[in-house]
């Protein structure tokens, strides 16, 4: 979004080569010509996941990527259904009102926000609160109502010990605070 972000992701990969944000922004906040730009292009070519056939050819070693499918939880795969179904009376089951539940609105978007987490879906975390009383964990009671959360619980910690570091990027900056 802007400089003083990109700082930061890349303070990440590489904390030893931007180590200070005022030199970086000074450096680079204020880009006005085809000249600097392209002198920030080449600061950042190492960093860059997508691989030109020129970079191939620089010996520049190959993106790896991994994909892991996910299954839903039960509670993502019986909300899932009840969106896809428009089941109005599941969605709004112990509400007063229609508006305290999830919307059927805009389908599409109810459907991705169940598949990362059913709490990002209006009411869903204060239902399945009340029915689960004796919740002593916050963090596990978050982690096991989605499945990508569930994979992160137990890779995350793999990957510390490993020595790794985890960038994590989301669509919904809400899945964000979750995380958080």
């Amino acid at each position: 979004n802007n400089m003083a972000e990109m700082w930061t992701l890349l303070n990440v990969v590489d904390p030893e080569g931007f180590d200070s944000v005022d030199a970086f922004l000074e450096k680079y906040g204020d880009i006005k010509s085809k000249e600097k730009l392209d002198e920030l292009h080449e600061t950042i070519r190492p960093y860059i996941l997508r691989r030109l056939k020129e970079d191939v050819e620089k010996s520049v070693p190959p993106k790896e990527e991994t994909l892991i499918e996910v299954e839903l939880t039960v509670l993502q795969k019986q909300y899932y259904r009840a969106l896809y179904e428009k089941n109005v009376q599941f969605l709004h089951k112990n509400k007063k009102k229609a508006l305290d539940g999830p919307s059927i609105n805009n389908l599409a978007m109810q459907l991705r926000k169940c598949c990362n987490h059913p709490f990002l879906l209006r009411g869903v975390e204060e239902e399945v609160r009340n029915q689960d009383k004796d919740t002593k964990n916050d963090g596990d009671f978050l982690a096991k109502a989605s499945g990508k959360l569930v994979l992160l619980d137990k890779l995350l910690p793999k990957l510390r010990e490993g020595g790794h570091r985890v960038l994590i990027f989301s669509q919904f900056k809400i899945m964000l605070d979750i995380l958080e």
